[in-house]
């Protein structure tokens, strides 16, 4: 018979006990328990932060509001943003401010675009903050002023005035005049390319705005607009104006040697973009051969012809079939620069070549004409390009002149308005010349030259 120790000894001494599976079981549940109570007091403190930053937002919110109500002048209370920083956390508070007629409109400068009197100023403030939990909303407060004065007298009117930039943001610190005077000072525009003409008597103004430097959307450096002002009725005008971009134009970037230019003015540069053409004056000659033009900073740029025919711009010019290879003409793509930046064209010209026979006959003209059947556009408004006196006194020697894409009759003379006809046999065809092709033909005692754009389509 055993006894109690026997049996004692006999389970000290067996392999019963917790086994590894038992044991890795046990670990996963703890892993498991612990990840989850850990999981649950970061969302208690994530939650506890937000409501705690949350609170800090509003109060900045409200704060700002307050600002805003206490503002000694209503116009100068604009966009703003900034940061605060409370204890460790930075907000950013942000203000954006407008005219309205009605609380519930949202116009540029206030302007409803009918006859609403301007009565309110619209606030409204977001407060954001670092470490903001995705998805989390900022704290929005908005409120509308009613200034404790009347802006608006009514029996007279007032003009709302919007200047905005090419990239579509406000215009800051453009002169706005009206004429006749309006009887009160116009100042110039805020930050958000906003200024009121207040008080005004009800009768028709003209307002042009201008600041240095900048062009407006229609390439004038003062801009003006007709208005008419009603009694008791606000009335809105809207311009588009930025600084000046600097376009300079190469003019027959391919002729390596030198070359006459059209001289006064004769060859206008036309200037197409998406908002239509324009043959502005050059701002600088210095070079003839790369005038520079101030234009509008349109975002989707230019594209430059050498004329204003219609047969300047290559691609009015019918497609043709040259050796079973059909030939057109070609744009280049569109060049764009920044407001206050340059950018250059090369703009493409055909070059002749014209032998002096060493007589004072020495200037030349060439004047636009039309070429039946050649697919020429033409040109309907006719062209007068003058050279100056260029031709060389010595017998023999050669000048080369530039020539727009078209067809042109050639003569020369004594004079700026050489009237007689040039012979076919002193122009010259230099190689290499201008893409496309350059032909001259003997007609009625004298010499017409076509420089033709259309080339093969690269296929790329």
């Amino acid at each position: 018979m055993h006894t109690w120790w026997h049996r004692l000894r006999r389970v000290r001494a067996g392999d019963d006990g917790i086994s590894l599976a038992e044991v890795l079981v046990a670990m996963f549940l703890f892993a498991l328990v612990s990840t989850g109570l850990a999981y649950s007091l970061i969302s208690v403190l994530h939650v506890s932060r937000d409501a705690r930053v949350r609170a800090i937002a509003a109060n900045l919110a409200a704060e700002e509001i307050d600002l805003a109500r206490d503002t000694p002048d209503i116009f100068a209370l604009l966009d703003d943003d900034r940061d605060v920083e409370v204890g460790t956390d930075t907000f950013h508070v942000e203000r954006r401010t407008q005219w309205v007629s009605d609380p519930d409109d949202d116009f540029s400068c206030g302007s409803t675009g009918s006859a609403g009197a301007l009565r309110y100023k619209r606030i409204n403030v977001s407060v954001t903050w670092q470490g903001m939990r995705a998805g989390a909303r900022p704290v929005r407060s908005d409120t509308v002023l009613n200034p404790d004065e009347h802006i608006n007298d009514p029996d007279k009117g007032t003009i709302l005035v919007s200047v905005i930039r090419a990239d579509g943001q406000g215009n800051e610190g453009v002169t706005v005049e009206a004429s006749p005077s309006a009887g009160s000072v116009v100042n110039p525009t805020d930050a958000q390319g906003c200024t009121y003409v207040l008080r005004v008597p009800p009768k028709t103004y003209t307002v042009s705005v201008s600041r240095s430097g900048h062009v407006s959307d229609g390439q004038l450096a003062e801009p003006s607009q007709s208005v008419v002002v009603k009694k008791g009725e606000t009335a809105s005008i809207g311009f588009q104006l930025d600084e000046g971009a600097t376009y300079v134009t190469h003019l027959a970037p391919h002729a390596a040697g030198p070359v006459a230019m059209p001289t006064s003015g004769s060859l206008k540069i036309t200037f197409l973009s998406t908002y239509g053409r324009v043959a502005p004056t050059a701002t600088s000659t210095a070079d003839p051969r790369r005038p520079s033009f101030r234009l509008h900073p349109f975002t989707s740029g230019y594209h430059a012809l050498a004329g204003q025919c219609d047969a300047a711009d290559p691609t009015l010019w019918a497609p043709a079939t040259v050796g079973g290879v059909e030939h057109r003409g070609f744009l280049g793509d569109a060049v764009a620069a920044l407001p206050g930046a340059t950018a250059t064209f090369p703009l493409p010209m055909g070059v002749v070549e014209v032998t002096s026979v060493g007589n004072t006959n020495r200037y030349v003209r060439a004047v636009a004409v039309p070429s039946p059947g050649s697919g020429s556009p033409g040109c309907a408004s006719g062209e007068t390009l003058t050279y100056g006196s260029v031709i060389p006194a010595t017998n023999g020697q050669k000048v080369a002149i530039a020539l727009p894409y078209g067809t042109w009759r050639l003569y020369f003379g004594s004079s700026v308005n050489a009237v007689t006809d040039l012979p076919e046999g002193r122009v010259t065809i230099p190689s290499p010349n201008v893409a496309g092709t350059v032909t001259k033909a003997a007609t009625g005692g004298g010499v017409t030259v076509t420089v033709d754009p259309r080339q093969p389509e690269v296929t790329p």
